[in-house]
């Protein structure tokens, strides 16, 4: 398997972590947002919500992938569907109106507009964050919320090493190297399980055998390296990674007939972005950003659950090229953004039938499609006062379907946003906001093309989403306590959701759907080393129509969910974690299209540490148990979560 030739990396990149010269200089760690700055002017605060997981809280976690780090963002929700992606809901927004960012640079694959998290490995994680509310036009296409991840950078060389329940194996290391302005950073990680643990109490009567989840085995590898310096005031940057992963896909459970039994042999996923932050002037300021994102996956689908005789095959190829440009103007207390997105995107894929499990002697022609996104912008923020700054945005979307394989041409989709937002401080301790948005959303390639398997009846008169949120929130705080309470809604027409047309699914236009909520995070540290507090979120979304004696829920949608922890670091060392996660009453759909209710489950998450200090630098073991309680969660009807996980680790810091 490909991954092996990364294990050498990171195990170089280990002993390099831990002999590494020192890395003396201050490094700022920031969020990955999307925002733009001139020098000696004063940013002006958001009107709208931003919620981040800084470098400690994601070491705490111990994942090894980008999903488990998501899920501790409010009012996140990172579900396991029946592909074995792991993709995020914001605030019910379901995961292809959500965009996900590395660097600055949109790594959904625009295919199927979403990117599934467990396949980003969390070692190229330096924090992340969460932007739930109505986003400016700079975000570009199709982003009704945002996440953003920022690439590690820590001060001093590190790396981690675990073990844990079904056979979990993780290396880890990152070496960084500053000589001037001038800024190194190299990584790599590998990190394999032979499956997934099962809880007790799990019912699975179809397609599952022994205390492990079938076919949830994994092997992910990185390597990643970063650049960055000043020239002047003009901030310079390259930055690059690489996943080489294979995985099984647990079948669902809950059917006797109509699971699939898929593998990905191999995917891999590159990218490599530069980004300029060029000063022209004293009130002038361009940022850009271009990228190439190469992604390349196979899914083997097999006949029955032994997982011994494939029968189809699906090969994928996606090539983009995206580019955003950002110029800002100050113009006294005003700023003016003017922004440009393009992402030019192929797909080329190649489905294989097997005959007995035997492949053609000559396999099919691969299909091409190509499809391009256009964003402009326009944002204007003004401060007349300290207390008071108001943002105004607009712009134009638009998708451009200019290939599509061997399926009839079909319509572009194009349609204006816009943004009005107000933030009111009336001192240091208060922030007041609300932000009003409209977006759209086009259906992606996959949902206007995609046959997957043979699994879906294509609909060309698919149509856009038409999206407009709303949010209004205070936030306090003082030395000790950070408190945030913020309503938001959504009301969307066309929601495109799926229906059953005799064995295969279809992709349709409903009627429209609302979304009403309210999210509320606390955060208190009552003495040294202390840390407590958490966040929750209840929403209700529904469906605007409802056919006689149909739901009117939406699926894989929790009415509520709930994080709470307390965090100690006593001055000895010793460290001790407490987090609880909860998730409220969701539905999802059974063999024959019919929603049914999920169980809820509030799951409990322990961690215990102790930090050796060596020189400089220090050595910490910990041991971190996942869902202790053994609890039963189900994300999705016939796909449990995983049960018990119990990890054990060392973690070096040097110098």
């Amino acid at each position: 398997m490909r991954c092996h030739c990364l294990v050498g990396a990171s195990t170089i990149l280990l002993a390099v972590g831990v002999a590494a010269s020192p890395a003396r200089a201050q490094v700022t760690d920031t969020t990955g947002d999307i925002v733009v700055s001139l020098p000696g002017a004063r940013a002006p605060f958001p009107t709208g919500t931003r919620h981040s997981i800084d470098a400690r809280a994601i070491d705490l976690i111990g994942a090894n992938a980008a999903d488990d780090i998501v899920r501790r963002l409010p009012s996140t929700y990172v579900p396991i569907n029946s592909r074995g992606e792991a993709i995020a809901f914001v605030r019910s927004a379901a995961e292809r109106q959500v965009a996900v960012f590395y660097d600055g640079a949109a790594i959904n694959v625009p295919w199927d507009n979403r990117l599934d998290l467990s396949m980003l490995p969390s070692g190229l994680a330096g924090s992340a964050l969460v932007a739930p509310g109505p986003l400016a036009p700079r975000y570009g296409v199709n982003a009704l919320g945002a996440i953003s991840f920022a690439p590690a950078r820590p001060a001093s060389a590190t790396a981690r090493a675990m073990v844990g329940s079904g056979g979990i194996r993780e290396l880890q290391a990152n070496s960084p190297f500053v000589t001037g302005v001038t800024e190194f950073l190299i990584g790599s990680n590998y990190a394999s399980r032979d499956g997934e643990t099962v809880a007790d109490d799990a019912a699975l009567p179809f397609s599952q055998v022994g205390a492990r989840r079938l076919n949830t085995d994994r092997e992910l590898a990185s390597v990643f390296g970063r650049v960055g310096t000043m020239i002047g005031d003009h901030r310079l940057s390259l930055t690059a990674f690489h996943v080489d992963a294979e995985k099984g896909i647990a079948p669902e459970s809950d059917r006797a007939a109509g699971a699939r039994f898929w593998r990905y042999p191999s995917l891999q996923h590159s990218l490599i972005t530069a980004k300029a932050g060029l000063i022209l002037g004293a009130t002038t300021a361009l940022d850009l950003i271009g990228w190439y994102q190469r992604f390349n996956q196979t899914i083997d689908s097999y006949t029955s659950a032994t997982y011994e005789r494939r029968d189809t095959q699906e090969v994928d190829r996606d090539r983009t090229v995206g580019a955003r440009a950002l110029l800002t103007q100050r113009l006294g207390s005003a700023r003016l953004i003017a922004s440009a997105n393009v992402l030019d995107s192929t797909h080329d894929q190649r489905d294989t039938t097997f005959v007995g499990g035997i492949a053609p002697v000559q396999l099919p022609a691969f299909l091409h499609y190509r499809q391009r996104n256009v964003s402009l912008g326009l944002d204007l923020s003004n401060q007349p006062t300290d207390a008071l700054n108001i943002d105004l945005g607009g712009g134009y979307d638009r998708v451009e379907y200019l290939e599509t394989g061997d399926k009839p041409g079909i319509v572009d989709a194009g349609g204006w946003t816009g943004r009005v937002g107000l933030a009111w401080t009336p001192d240091d301790s208060w922030r007041v906001n609300a932000s009003l948005g409209r977006k759209m959303r086009a259906p992606t390639m996959r949902e206007l093309f995609g046959q997957v398997l043979n699994r879906f009846l294509l609909n060309p008169d698919l149509q856009p989403e038409r999206i407009v949120s709303a949010e209004l929130g205070a936030r306090w705080h003082d030395d000790s306590t950070t408190l945030s309470l913020t309503g938001f809604a959504q009301d969307l027409d066309g929601t495109i959701d799926q229906r059953n047309v005799g064995r295969l699914r279809q992709r349709i236009n409903l009627p429209g759907s609302t979304v009403l909520g309210i999210e509320a995070t606390a955060q208190w540290r009552p003495a040294a080393g202390w840390s407590l507090g958490g966040s929750g979120t209840l929403s209700r979304t529904r469906r605007k129509q409802v056919a006689a004696g149909q739901s009117d829920r939406l699926a894989e949608k929790p009415d509520a969910l709930a994080r709470l922890f307390a965090d100690y670091l006593a001055p000895s060392g010793f460290g001790a974690l407490a987090e609880m996660q909860y998730v409220g009453r969701a539905f999802s759909a059974d063999a024959d299209g019919v929603l049914v209710a999920l169980p809820r489950s509030a799951s409990l998450n322990l961690r215990v540490s102790q930090r050796l200090t060596v020189g400089n630098g220090g050595v910490d073991l910990f041991v971190r148990g996942d869902n202790i309680t053994d609890t039963l969660v189900v994300p999705q009807l016939g796909l449990p979560a995983p049960g018990r996980t119990i990890r054990l680790g060392v973690a070096i810091t040097a110098w």
